[in-house]
C-alpha cells in the first residue's frame, strides 16, 4: 500500500521544520561551543582543522536535525531502534549538542550579565538573573532525569 498524501505532507513538514529550525541552531552551537572550548583551553587551531571541524559540524547537525523528524513524526522510541552501537552513536549526538548549547548558553551569560550590571540596565539583569535561573533548573531537571532512568536500568 502506497504512503497517503496526508502522511507524505506531515514527513515533509516535519522534515523541512528540523532542517529550517534545528539543523542550522544545532551547526551554529557546535561552531561556537567548540570556538570556546579551543579559547579557553589556548589551543590555536588552524584553518585546514578548522574547516574540517566546521564540516563535521555540518554533518553532525544533519543528522540532528533527520533524528529530530524521525522523533516529530514516531515519537521518542526511535531513538531506540537499531542495535547498541546505533543507540549509543544517537544519544551521544544528542549529550553533545546538548553540551554544545550549555557551552554557548553559559558563555552567553559570562558576557552579558557583567555588562549589565556596569550599565545598571535593570531589565538586562533580571533577564540575565532569570536565564540563569532557567540554565540551573533545565540541568537540574535533566542530570535528576537521566540519574532516575540510569537506575531504573539497574
Amino acid at each position: 500500500m502506497s504512503p497517503s498524501i496526508r502522511s507524505l505532507t506531515k514527513d515533509f513538514a516535519a522534515l523541512f521544520s528540523s532542517l529550517v529550525l534545528l539543523g542550522p541552531l544545532t551547526l551554529g552551537l557546535l561552531v561556537f561551543a567548540g570556538r570556546t572550548v579551543a579559547e579557553l583551553i589556548g589551543v590555536v587551531v588552524p584553518d585546514p582543522l578548522r574547516t574540517i571541524g566546521f564540516s563535521v559540524a555540518a554533518l553532525l547537525a544533519l543528522w540532528l536535525a533527520l533524528e529530530g523528524a524521525m522523533v516529530q513524526r514516531h515519537g521518542l522510541a526511535t531513538l531506540d531502534r537499531g542495535g547498541s552501537f546505533q543507540r549509543a552513536a544517537r544519544y551521544l549526538l544528542v549529550t553533545v549538542t546538548t553540551l554544545a548549547g550549555l557551552i554557548v548558553s553559559v558563555g552567553f551569560v559570562a558576557l552579558s550579565l557583567p555588562w549589565a550590571f556596569e550599565t545598571q540596565n535593570t531589565a538586562a539583569q533580571v533577564l540575565g538573573v532569570l536565564l540563569v535561573a532557567a540554565l540551573v533548573a533545565t540541568l537540574y531537571r535533566t542530570l535528576t532525569a537521566a540519574g532516575e532512568g540510569y537506575s531504573r536500568e539497574q
